[in-house]
């Protein structure tokens, strides 16, 4: 099985992908392959609606011209860029992490909870929950205040408001699942859950990546198919002739 990991900001990424294949390797099949790819053009991150809609644009061409080649594709981002124009294609699955962390969670617990990044973070995250309805269960959002930009440079300070955050949300709220509300934050998830262990904190927090990773290469064993049903090839010929 071969799988294409997008990459949907145009953030320096050459370092970060062999802690990434490494972190995966861990948990996917022997027989699995991870291959990554990432937009040329866009934002360095995405944190708003138009950084999220631009980069879509370039993902929805990345993968319209490289996704056949695949058995499945993964949008890296907790915002889902491009995710759903990705599946009007028909081409291949392609899934991203936020609707594969909630709906798992949901398989979890009746009541759960977001780590976003910043305050800015919740509105996109109420936004989204109305969007699938899931408002009534995402019963908290609370931010870490930090950009993304600042996910992997202050560690020490993101594992200490990740704790108390989740000692809030189970102590005071009841939740029981907690999705991290970036795929950043994937490389502090061991030392999380250790502390987590050792203050006593029963919750289980859902790293995004991996999620959405293994969900992916379940639907390809499986022979799902998420595809949106429509005739790709009036798609692909709007593509070439808006340029």
């Amino acid at each position: 099985m071969k799988l294409l990991f997008l990459i949907p900001v145009t953030a320096e990424y050459e370092y970060r992908k062999r802690q990434i294949k490494a972190y995966l390797r861990r948990y996917l099949n022997p027989d699995t392959v991870i291959e990554f790819a990432q937009i040329s053009k866009g934002f360095t991150s995405i944190e708003s609606d138009l950084q999220g809609i631009y980069n879509g644009c370039q993902v929805v061409d990345l993968v319209k011209n490289q996704g056949k080649n695949y058995d499945g594709v993964y949008i890296n981002c907790f915002d889902d860029p491009g995710v759903s124009a990705c599946r009007e294609l028909g081409t291949v699955p392609v899934i991203g992490p936020y609707q594969a962390a909630i709906y798992s969670a949901l398989t979890l617990a009746d009541k759960i909870g977001i780590i976003t990044t910043d305050a800015a973070g919740i509105i996109h995250e109420e936004r989204k929950a109305k969007q699938i309805g899931m408002m009534e269960n995402i019963v908290s959002i609370a931010p870490v205040g930090l950009e993304v930009s600042d996910i992997r440079e202050k560690q020490e300070l993101l594992a200490d408001r990740l704790i108390l955050i989740c000692k809030k949300m189970s102590e005071e709220q009841g939740i029981k699942a907690i999705c991290l509300g970036c795929t950043g934050m994937f490389y502090i998830i061991d030392m999380l859950k250790e502390k987590l262990k050792q203050e006593q904190i029963s919750v289980t927090i859902i790293e995004p990546m991996v999620n959405a990773i293994k969900f992916l290469e379940t639907m390809v064993m499986l022979g799902y198919d998420n595809s949106v049903f429509v005739n790709s090839d009036i798609i692909s010929a709007e593509i070439s002739y808006s340029r």
